[in-house]
């Protein structure tokens, strides 16, 4: 009996690796059959595990490339994919695999974006490579310029066309791979790539599994640094579910209570073996970046700390941003294009007080009049506010601008996240809409609106929210927001965060951001829940 099951098991595995040399078109039920090796092979610590969650991801990226962008992807990626990248980390490091944990995680994470994002990859060194390649490159962006199109289009013209152009593009892929030098292009990034994303500080994973929680610092000059953790998934969802209650109380004295349970417990069972960590490489006051995944994506990991008299909480510590993923990062410091280097800051503040069906924003005009008064003198200032708020000017404005302030309220939507928008004058100013803008040389946003980097409650990985769209659209930097904003503040936190924006010499640098948001919240005397509420994205 016991000969025959091994004999099963080993047919059932090698049935099972088939699966690797599956062709490109990529069905329904080889992305069924792949999680089924999965979970077989997690069941029986067999020696295919990390094959299978390879192979899977693999099917999972070919199997989306054939499919329109809008909205499929998300209803693949909430039903095929629920999970699978934070497992095939937690798999990699149970195994030591540490280098190829960050790969599959960088795979596997945001493809929806990753996926957006090829549509805007810069071609500058196909073009340079001959003939072939400027003829290739051409075609590339003549093919990416029309998906751009097909996807504002009405729905029932938009699928089949979306379906054939992809089809077009991943041709174009594969015989631009195939130019001499070219035979990584597109593909997912390896680790060699992804660790220059801890160019200007540590970026701490940390990952939240049914198998295991798990941080991971990546350094810039050697191999990543792995720290166990003893917290589960569950635990991690529960402080997730006890830090929403805490912030929709009404009683600030209970909120400040119930928050700062969550922050104490925060660092007791995540951010202390961290820190204990950072504090033996790295000096006080450097700066690092926070890619949390999965239920640890809703914390606020910066903000964590003992709040006990004479202790130091993070923030004493270290100066915290955050980032989707790492190559969100390593775009984000991509200079300038040449053609925009120099030359006047565009500065907009678009403010909307009085949304249909929204409650009056009382602080919204002392809040965008204080930001013309400090800023006014030092960039090409354009204030948008009430009527003139429409969606078709914002748009206009962002696609010009390297500056922007919103000031309006943030509506997110939990069960279709590209419906989460600003409430603009005319209507919802959505992230299916900023994804069409693209601004020429984008450097800094600061969302002061509610909830702007809530996003999708099914698919947390895929980091679907405003802040996020903000990114997409090239803003290097930006400030978003975890909950509930409290308009009676606002002011006096935007105020004295663009005091610490302005450098010694008068000059205005997106990569000031951090440091001002740290200083601000530092200083600013408001309520625990608003110092904490605000956090920065990118470079």
């Amino acid at each position: 009996m016991q000969l025959r099951q091994a004999n099963d098991k080993k047919s059932l595995f090698s049935l099972y690796a088939q699966l690797v040399d599956a062709p490109q078109l990529v069905s329904s039920t080889d992305l069924s059959a792949a999680r089924s090796w999965i979970r077989v092979a997690e069941e029986f610590q067999h020696p295919s595990t990390l094959l299978a969650y390879e192979t899977s991801l693999r099917l999972l990226i070919h199997h989306l490339a054939a499919l329109p962008l809008l909205p499929q992807h998300l209803i693949i990626l909430k039903e095929r994919s629920a999970s699978l990248a934070v497992d095939a980390f937690s798999a990699c490091l149970r195994r030591g695999a540490r280098v190829r944990a960050v790969e599959l995680l960088e795979q596997g994470r945001s493809v929806f974006w990753s996926q957006l994002s090829r549509l805007r990859f810069p071609l500058d060194d196909v073009m340079a490579s001959g003939p072939a390649g400027g003829l290739l490159a051409d075609e590339f962006i003549l093919v990416a310029s029309l998906i751009r199109i097909a996807l504002g289009a009405p729905g029932a013209d938009q699928h089949g066309r979306l379906c054939h152009l992809n089809l077009e593009m991943q041709r174009t892929i594969i015989n631009i791979r195939e130019l001499p030098g070219f035979s990584r292009f597109l593909l997912p990034s390896l680790f060699s790539e992804l660790q220059h994303a801890a160019s200007g500080g540590p970026v701490i994973i940390v990952n939240a599994s049914q198998y295991s929680c798990d941080v991971l610092v990546v350094l810039l000059d050697r191999d990543p640094v792995h720290i166990p953790l003893q917290i589960t998934q569950e635990s991690v969802r529960d402080l997730s579910v006890e830090l929403s209650a805490s912030t929709e109380r009404s009683k600030k004295s209970e909120v400040t209570r119930e928050l700062g349970s969550v922050l104490r417990n925060l660092w007791d069972e995540v951010v202390s073996p961290i820190v204990d960590f950072l504090l033996t490489t790295l000096p006080l006051q450097s700066r690092i970046w926070w890619c949390p995944t999965a239920e640890f994506s809703v914390l606020p990991l910066h903000a964590a700390g003992p709040y006990r008299k004479g202790q130091q909480n993070l923030s004493n510590l270290y100066i915290s941003s955050y980032t989707p993923t790492l190559s969100a990062l390593i775009r984000a410091r991509r200079p300038a294009p040449s053609n925009t280097a120099g030359g006047e800051k565009r500065f907009i503040t678009i403010g909307q007080a009085n949304a249909i069906g929204q409650a009056e924003l009382l602080s919204v005009g002392t809040e965008l009049a204080n930001i013309g008064q400090r800023i006014g003198g030092l960039a090409s200032f354009t204030q948008i506010e009430g009527p003139e708020s429409c969606i078709s000017r914002v748009a206009e404005e962002l696609g010009k601008t390297e500056w922007v302030h919103f000031a309006c309220h943030g509506l997110p939507n939990r069960t279709r996240p590209f419906e989460s928008a600003f409430a603009l004058h005319d209507g919802h100013f959505t992230i299916e809409r900023i994804m069409r803008c693209e601004p020429e040389n984008p450097q800094f946003a600061y969302l002061s609106a509610c909830h702007t980097t809530v996003g999708d409650e099914e698919s947390p990985d895929e980091v679907i929210h405003l802040a996020s769209a903000m990114q997409f659209a090239g803003f290097r930097s930006v400030i978003g927001t975890m909950w509930a904003v409290d308009d009676a503040e606002t002011d006096k936190i935007t105020s004295t965060f663009y005091k610490h924006m302005v450098d010694e010499s008068g000059f205005l640098d997106h990569t000031r951001a951090a440091f001002a948001l740290h200083k601000t919240m530092r200083s600013v005397n408001v309520p625990l829940d608003q110092r904490l509420l605000y956090i920065h994205l990118g470079a």
